[in-house]
């Protein structure tokens, strides 16, 4: 099997789901969530923050945890995440949870 058939859950490649949900103008990043075990394990590597499950029937169902830029409306980011995802994953079902904002600032 080669890598690339190798990295492919349900039809998908979560690397480029990622690659496509951050390239969104109001995603700071990629979450792995509260404990930081939200992701997909490939052969070699994890995608943080995109998990790609099967469904019984039809496409897979995406989940995208991730971070926002503050100041851009939680209903917009996940529209922009959600159209970028249509082409990645054509009639996939598309789970957006935001898990942090980031207002730039240093919080040490």
């Amino acid at each position: 099997m080669t890598t690339a058939a190798a990295a492919l859950v349900a039809g998908l490649d979560p690397r480029v789901l990622a690659a496509a949900v951050r390239a969104c103008p109001g995603v700071a990043g990629l979450s792995g969530g509260p404990f930081g075990g939200v992701g997909t394990y490939l052969p070699g590597e994890r995608v943080t923050g995109v998990v790609v499950r099967e469904t019984a029937v039809g496409p897979p169902d995406v989940a995208v945890h991730l971070v926002c830029r503050a100041g851009v409306p939680v209903a917009e980011v996940a529209g922009q995440v959600r159209s970028a995802l249509a082409t990645a994953a054509p009639g996939s079902r598309v789970d957006v949870r935001v898990e942090d904002v980031d207002t730039g600032e240093d919080r040490r």
